[in-house]
C-alpha cells in the first residue's frame, strides 16, 4: 500500500461481506474458479490470514474494495460472513494505483490488464517515467506494455490466455489490423517453427507495410532481361546451397569418430587438433549467419506472398478459430 502513503492512517475493522462491494474499475478482471475454491477452503480452515483494504462509499455503512477482491470473492463462495478490513480514506486515483501495485508484480494480472492499467494512468496525465518509477518498471517496459493495446481483439484474447507470447505479440501489434488477422491464421495453423520465426515474419510484414505496400515477386511485372538475371542468380545460389549437402555428409562422418581416435590422427598433422577444430568452428559460425539470413528471407517471402482477395486475409477460418478459442 506504499502508493497511498499520503492517505490517512487506516482503521482495522470486521465488516460484513454483504456490506462490501467490488470496484468496477479494478484493473484485474480475471479470476479462475479453481483458485477461488482453493482460497475459500483455506480461509474456512485457517481463517483470514490477511485483511482486505476498503474505503467508504457515499452510502452509510457501505464499503468498496481497494485490494483483496480475490479474498472477498472466496469469502462469498465459502459462506464466510465477515472479513477483516483496513478502512482507508483515499481518492479514486489513489485507490486505482494501490490496486495496480497489488497485482502488477505478481501473476495476478494478465499482460493486457497491465497494459490497460498503465494506459489509464497515462491518459490521466502520468508520464511514462513516473508510471515506471511507481511500479518499479523501466520506461521501455511500460511503453511496450501500452503498445499491446494496439492488438486486435482476437490477439488480445490469445495474449490474455497465454496462447500468444508477449514478445511475439509486441511485433504483431505494430501491424495493420488486416495483417494481424493474417498473422493469427498462420499462428493458429502452426506455420511458425518457433517464436523467433513468428517475430521475423511480423518484422517482415511491418517493413513491407512501411515501404507503402507489399513488393511483388511476380516475374510477369519485370522485363525479359530482368527475369533472366533473376533466374541466373537463383541458379548460382541454389547450386551453392546444394553443394552444402556434401559438406554435411562429411561432418556427419567426422561426428562418428571417437575423440581418442581424432586426437591420435590429428595430433601429428600440421597445426595439430586445434587448427582443425578452428576450421570446423569457422564453418559453424558461417552456417549460423547463413541460417539467420535464411530465417529472415523465409519471413520476407511469406510476408509478400499475399492473397489478393481481402476476405481471405481478414477472416479467420472457423476450424482455425476453434483451435485457439478466438472469434471474429
Amino acid at each position: 500500500m506504499a502508493a497511498v502513503a499520503t492517505a490517512k492512517k487506516p482503521v482495522l475493522r470486521m465488516i460484513p461481506v454483504a456490506k462490501i462491494e467490488a470496484d468496477p474499475d479494478q484493473p484485474r478482471k480475471q479470476f479462475t474458479e479453481d483458485e477461488l475454491a482453493e482460497l475459500a477452503a483455506s480461509m474456512k480452515k485457517l481463517g483470514q490470514l490477511q485483511p482486505v483494504a476498503v474505503r467508504k462509499t457515499a452510502k452509510a455503512g457501505q464499503y468498496r474494495l481497494v485490494v483483496g477482491e480475490r479474498r472477498w470473492r472466496a469469502a462469498q463462495q465459502g459462506g464466510i460472513e465477515d472479513l477483516a478490513a483496513m478502512v482507508w480514506e483515499m481518492t479514486d486515483e489513489a485507490a486505482f494505483i494501490a490496486q495496480v501495485a497489488e497485482n502488477v508484480n505478481r501473476q495476478d494480472m494478465t499482460p493486457m490488464e497491465e497494459a490497460a492499467a498503465y494506459a489509464r494512468l497515462a491518459d490521466a496525465g502520468w508520464e511514462t517515467a513516473a508510471i515506471g518509477e511507481l511500479f518499479g518498471k523501466s520506461v521501455p517496459y511500460v511503453g511496450w506494455r501500452i503498445d499491446l493495446l494496439g492488438l486486435i481483439d482476437d490477439a488480445k484474447q490469445l495474449v490474455a490466455k497465454g496462447q500468444l507470447q508477449v514478445g511475439v505479440a509486441w511485433y504483431v501489434c505494430r501491424l495493420s489490423a488486416d495483417q494481424q488477422r493474417r498473422f493469427l491464421v498462420k499462428w493458429a495453423r502452426g506455420e511458425f517453427s518457433s517464436a523467433r520465426d513468428a517475430e521475423a515474419f511480423a518484422k517482415a510484414c511491418k517493413a513491407a507495410e512501411e515501404q507503402g505496400g507489399f513488393f511483388q515477386l511476380d516475374e510477369a511485372e519485370h522485363s525479359e532481361e530482368e527475369q533472366e538475371k533473376v533466374v541466373e542468380k537463383r541458379k548460382k545460389v541454389v547450386s551453392k546451397i546444394d553443394r552444402l549437402a556434401a559438406a554435411g555428409e562429411i561432418l556427419a562422418e567426422l561426428a562418428q569418430l571417437d575423440e581418442v581416435e581424432l586426437a591420435k590422427l590429428l595430433a601429428g598433422a600440421d597445426g595439430g587438433v586445434a587448427a582443425y577444430r578452428q576450421r570446423v568452428d569457422h564453418l559453424r559460425t558461417a552456417a549460423g549467419k547463413v541460417s539467420a539470413k535464411l530465417r529472415k528471407a523465409q519471413a520476407i517471402a511469406a510476408s509478400v506472398t499475399v492473397e489478393l482477395d481481402p476476405a481471405a486475409v481478414v477472416t479467420i477460418p472457423a476450424e482455425v478459430a476453434d483451435l485457439v478459442g478466438v472469434t471474429n
